[in-house]
C-alpha cells in the first residue's frame, strides 16, 4: 500500500497563512526543503523531515530541529535541486501523491526547474501558489476536479497525452490527443466539476486559487 500523500514545503512564495495552516492540518507527513525550515517555523508549522543539501540552513538550526525530534535527510548531489530530491525521496517511501507549497515565486529559473521536475515525476502532484493551483495528473485515473462555474482553466500535455476525455467544460474532448503547446489554453468550467480522464502520458491542469482548496479526486 502506498504511503499517504505528503506536504512538501519549498522556498518560493506561499499562499495566505490561513490556507497554509488549513493545508498543514490535512497531512501527517511534512517535508521541509533546506532553507524552507525557517519559513515553516515562521508560520508556526512543524516539519517531520528536513531534506536537501543543507546549504541554506545554519548548523545550529539543523541541530535544534533534530533535538526536537525531526529527521534530517542530507542529499548533497548537485545534479538535482531540492524539490527533485524530495519527489524522489517520496517515491522511494512509497508515496503516490504530494502537495507542494513554494514551488513558484522567487527565482524564475528555479521556478521553471520545479515545474519541470513535477512534470517528470510519476507522482500525482498539486502545487499551490499565491493565486493558482497546478495539478500534475496521471493516466488511467478518473478525476472529478472541483471548480466554480465560469472559471477559466488550462490543460497542458507534458509532452503528449492520449485518449483524453474532458467533460463539464465549454470545450470538451472525447478520446482526443494533446501535444505540448497552447491548444488547451483557457477552457471554461460550466458547472461545479471538471471531469477528466486519459489513457497515456501526463497532463497539467492549471486553475485559479479560490477561497476553498480545489483538488482532483478519483471517483469510485
Amino acid at each position: 500500500m502506498a504511503e499517504p500523500a505528503a506536504l512538501v514545503l519549498a522556498c518560493g512564495t506561499w499562499p495566505s497563512p490561513e490556507m497554509v495552516h488549513a493545508l498543514a492540518n490535512q497531512f501527517d507527513h511534512v517535508v521541509a526543503l533546506d532553507g524552507a525550515l525557517d519559513i515553516c517555523q515562521q508560520h508556526g508549522l512543524r516539519a517531520d523531515v528536513l531534506l536537501g543539501d543543507m546549504d541554506s540552513i545554519e548548523p545550529e538550526r539543523r541541530a535544534a530541529f533534530v533535538e526536537n525530534g525531526g529527521t534530517v535527510i542530507v542529499r548533497s548531489q548537485q545534479d538535482a535541486h531540492d524539490l527533485a530530491k524530495a519527489l524522489a525521496y517520496l517515491k522511494e517511501m512509497g508515496a503516490d501523491a504530494c502537495t507542494v507549497l513554494g514551488a513558484t515565486g522567487g527565482d524564475p529559473q528555479h521556478e521553471w526547474a520545479n515545474m519541470l521536475s513535477c512534470a517528470a515525476s510519476s507522482l500525482e502532484i498539486t502545487c499551490i501558489s499565491t493565486d493558482h493551483i497546478y495539478q500534475f495528473l496521471n493516466p488511467n485515473v478518473p478525476y472529478s476536479i472541483a471548480a466554480e462555474p465560469s472559471v477559466e482553466f488550462s490543460l497542458f500535455a507534458l509532452p503528449t497525452a492520449t485518449g483524453i476525455h474532458l467533460e463539464g467544460v465549454s470545450f470538451p474532448l472525447e478520446g482526443e490527443q494533446l501535444e505540448m503547446g497552447s491548444r488547451g489554453l483557457h477552457n471554461i468550467a460550466i458547472g461545479t466539476s471538471i471531469r477528466l480522464s486519459f489513457g497515456e502520458g501526463r497532463l497539467m491542469l492549471m486553475k485559479p486559487l479560490t477561497t476553498e482548496r480545489m483538488e482532483g479526486k478519483s471517483e469510485a
